[in-house]
This record gives C-alpha cells, structure tokens and sequence, in this order.
C-alpha cells in the first residue's frame, strides 16, 4: 500500500497532495431480549485522493484501487471546478515530514476469539440483565475492529497504522406503565478482547439502574449546587466547551472569535481542560490525524486561562497558531475536518466526600442520557441523581436536566476533584455529517454552584 501511495504521489501536479488507503475488518454481534439480532464481519476497502492546487481543494473518494489513474484525472477536473466557483485562496501550514510505522499493543486479539464466544459472553451479560423483572427490553452490542490505515503526502511523510479496536454497549429498558427508564453502560478502545471481559458487576448496575429509577421521585426546579460525577465532567468538557474550541467553528463565527480570546480567564486555577489523541488505548486515540500531524496533547484551558485551540493545517495557518494533530476523518470515504480525540478535564485535589460535605442543599448528578448545545448554551440529561442534604446523598432522582451557558458554568466551578477517569466505548461524535466518530470523555467529579436544575 505504501509503495501504491508514493507512486502516485509522484503524478499529482499540485502544490500539496495526500492519499489514503485503508482496510477495514470489522465483526459485529447484537443480541436483543436473548436472540441474534444482527450478526456479521464484513471486509470494507477505500480511500481517497485530496489536493491543493491553484489555492483550492479537490479530493477524490473510492472502493477501487485499481483505478487510480482515474482517480487522479478526476481530482484535477474537481479543482478546476471549483475554481469556477470559488475566488478564496487556501493555504496550509508546513509540517515536517513524518516516516513511521505504528501498531497498537493488545493482550487477546479478537480475531482469535470464535464467534461462538464472543456470542456467549453476550448471553452471560443478558442473563445479568434479565434478573431484573422490570427491565423489559435488553440490548448488548459487540464490535471489534482491525484497522490497517496507509498514508503519504507530497512533503514526504510516509504513515502507517495497524489499530485494533474493541468494544460493547449494554442497555436495559425498565418499564412500570407509562414510567420507561434507561440503564446502560458501554466500555471500548484500542485495545484486544480483554477490555469487554469482567464487566458483570456494571452490567448488573446498568439494570439496577433502569429498575430503580422507575420508583425515584422527580426533582424539584431551581438553581442549586450540584456535584457531577466523572461521566458528566467529560460530556461537559466535549460537548459544551470542546466544539467551542474547534477552530473552522472559531473562525466562521465572530461572536465567538471574540468571546474565545487566548489567554481569557474562564475559570479558577485548578481548572485545566485537555484535547489529548496521543493516548495510547483510548477510543479517540490516533498516531497522527488525517493530515499526516502526530497527535499530541493540547490544553485548550490551562490553569483557568483560555491556552490554545483545536486546528487542521488550514486553520492553523490562517490563524497563525501551532498545529494541533486534530484533522480526522470517520474514514477515507470522507475529508478531514476539525474533530476532538480524548476531552477531559485534569484532576484536582478535592475528594467526594469533601465537595458532599460543603453542599446543604443540592443534587449529585451521574452519568448522562442525552444533551444538546447551541453556541455557548447547553442542556444536558443526566443518567440519574439524587438529592444532597447537609453534605449526605439522600434518596434517588430522575430525568433530571442541567441547563446553562458554559462561560457562566466554567466560572461557577468551585471545587475538582482527584479521581480522574476517562470513558470511550461504542458511539462517537458527530459533525458534518461524519458519525460516529471514536471518542473518550472524561474528568473527575466537580462542585458547581448555581446550577439551574429541572426536571421533565
């Protein structure tokens, strides 16, 4: 694949150009109330030709690696169309060039594992579930992936990537009339068959939680201190503040080029947010992205001071600012756009137990079911709560709602704690009609004050 990639890099007449190819081995088991849902393995090929020529993009997607003459007297013909239609000049920022092999490290190979036991681990994990005569609907996912991605660009970097992945999702519907709860759980990374086994105890949780949730009482509106636990410090730091720091959004919107100021206080010292691909296991970990940058660690808050943002080698070159390694693609089928890796927040120095005991009145929020943002607002549902008083956790609550604008939030955050946990697993992130996209969130539990609080 390589020696295909720098023979036809050698033929583009452009200013910049890249290839990718890729293959892709992926099994996927389902298993729904106890029986096969969906069952298969399928082999997919692909990949893709993008140029800079004359100022604009052309690129090129295919199945076929047969015909890359074609290929290539079509990418021109895209340039030139787009020419026709486009008067702005894209330029890229330099980066060195990269020559490197890399393999991720892995216990068990799932691709040693049958189907059959992949299979029965599924039903063991159902059999967990279905003790819980509440919970009525059951679903498990199993997927494993391998991964062999090839890249060159005309500046000389040669790029390999032999990647294996491996992931499950459980979820559990409990319902009691019209009342209908949700417990689930989903673990997932770049790792071997070891990281979907051992799970039994969360698997009962998930069901435990769908279960209990249908006798918890609904939480009463208003604005409160809240603790959140680690899943919902990650979803925070993804969803409402890490697309904010995704550069093409920066750019095109001068509200928020004007709000996101490098070196603007956004919250108190302790307060460090991280975009990290260079992680080795996590589900949103990559060598290098899409553009042939090696991935590295960015602080987009540091300290409590706006410190950087998130780049591909156009934005960084029209912004002027450092490259980030944060171009991906959910493959060669698609361009590479500006996407987060690993998001988390850093660990603090508080316990749990210290932020419960400073709360008189408030909710301990876990885990997440849903959200959305707009701009700077963000509404997220969390998994499940419960009530707060006089720093003990009381009884449990349901669909509640945290609601507000992420600056306000940032600034309310009083309190980090030192149990930091990351969280990938199956699903991803969407953007640009690219999804889903790997992911990992995380953080550690923190005290907000202020937070407006509902329930639906």
């Amino acid at each position: 694949m390589i020696d295909i990639i720098k023979r036809n890099l050698s033929r583009l007449a452009a200013s910049y150009s890249e290839i990718h190819l890729e293959k892709r081995l992926i099994t996927s088991l389902v298993l729904s109330n106890g029986m096969i849902e969906d069952i298969s393995k399928k082999e997919v090929l692909s990949g893709n030709i993008r140029i800079l020529h004359k100022g604009q993009w052309g690129f090129v997607s295919f199945s076929n690696i047969s015909d890359l003459d074609g290929y290539i007297e079509q990418v021109l013909k895209n340039v030139d169309a787009a020419l026709v239609y486009s008067k702005l000049k894209r330029r890229i920022k330099p980066y060195k060039k990269i020559e490197r092999d890399f393999r991720t490290d892995y216990r068990i190979d799932p691709r040693s594992v049958s189907l059959d036991q992949k299979y029965n681990l599924l039903v063991s994990y159902d059999s967990l579930l279905k003790k819980f005569k509440k919970v009525i609907n059951r679903k498990l996912t199993y997927i494993d992936k391998k991964e062999e991605l090839f890249y060159g660009n005309s500046e000389g970097s040669l790029i390999s990537q032999d990647k294996t992945f491996t992931g499950m999702a459980v979820v559990g519907v409990a319902r009691d009339g019209n009342n209908i709860q949700i417990g689930k759980d989903s673990w997932g990374g770049y790792e071997g068959y070891e990281i979907v086994k051992g799970h039994e105890e969360a698997v009962e949780e998930a069901g435990r939680t769908a279960q209990d949730l249908l006798k918890a009482e609904m939480a009463g509106g208003g604005r409160m201190d809240v603790i959140i636990d680690p899943k919902l410090s990650g979803v925070f730091a993804h969803e409402a503040f890490g697309h904010l720091s995704e550069a093409d959004f920066i750019f095109e919107n001068p509200q928020m080029m004007d709000i996101m100021q490098i070196g603007k206080s956004f919250g108190i010292e302790e307060l460090s947010i991280v975009d990290d691909g260079s992680m080795k296991k996590e589900a949103g970990s990559v060598f290098a992205d899409d553009e042939g940058v090696l991935a590295d660690k960015t602080y987009l808050i540091k300290k409590g001071t706006l410190f950087s943002r998130l780049h591909s080698r156009e934005t960084a070159q029209k912004m002027d600012e450092p490259l980030t390694g944060n171009a991906r693609a959910i493959n060669a089928s698609f361009q590479p756009i500006i996407r987060m890796t690993n998001t988390y927040i850093e660990a603090g120095t508080h316990s749990l137990e210290e932020m419960l005991s400073s709360v008189d009145n408030g909710i301990y929020a876990v885990d997440y079911v849903g959200g959305q943002t707009n701009l700077e607002m963000f509404t997220f549902s969390a998994g499940r709560a419960y009530k707060v008083e006089k720093g003990k956790v009381k009884g449990l609550l349901k669909n509640v709602v945290l609601t507000g604008n992420v600056f306000e939030t940032l600034k309310n955050i009083r309190m980090i704690g030192n149990d930091l946990k990351l969280f990938g697993g199956l699903g991803g992130c969407g953007k640009g009609g690219q999804s889903p996209l790997p992911v990992s969130t995380g953080g550690p539990h923190m005290k907000i004050e202020n937070v407006l609080v509902g329930g639906v």
